[in-house]
């Protein structure tokens, strides 16, 4: 999976996890995406991938109904001389059958390729409905 960005439990069952992975940092590839697990961690399935230019580096799960997750996907990659730090591949998923399918969260959200940068997620333990996102933009 290279790089994590988080990992998160269900709340009502250990062995569901959820891994946000950004693979490999130093270029393109496939191990990019959100990992799960309903063995403990024993096996790992990708259910989220955006493009080898694009990394799963956050995810937040709904405190009582953990069918429901946020990934924030950033489009990042490093190379000698050159940093990318997001683009077109960034942007916020959202998944309400445990990670099987994702869409992706336009409404209110960045769209324009140098706004789209590395974001990150927070849901409202006191009002579960409520999910903060911030984003930083493309030159950070």
């Amino acid at each position: 999976m290279g790089s994590i960005g988080k990992i998160v439990v269900d709340p009502t069952d250990p062995d569901r996890v959820w891994v946000a992975a950004m693979g490999d940092l130093f270029g393109q590839n496939q191990n990019r995406g959100v990992y799960y697990s309903e063995n403990g961690g024993q096996s790992w399935e990708r259910v989220l991938f955006v493009s080898e230019k694009s990394g799963a580096i956050d995810l937040a799960i709904h405190p009582q109904n953990p069918d429901v997750l946020y990934a924030a996907m950033w489009e990042r990659t490093r190379t000698p001389d050159n940093n990318v730090y997001g683009g077109d591949d960034s942007g916020i998923y959202r998944s309400t059958d445990g990670g099987r399918t994702w869409t992706e969260l336009t409404n209110g959200l960045p769209f324009l390729a140098e706004q789209k940068g590395r974001s990150g997620l927070a849901i409202a333990p006191s009002q579960a409905e409520t999910v903060y996102a911030y984003y930083a933009t493309t030159d950070g």
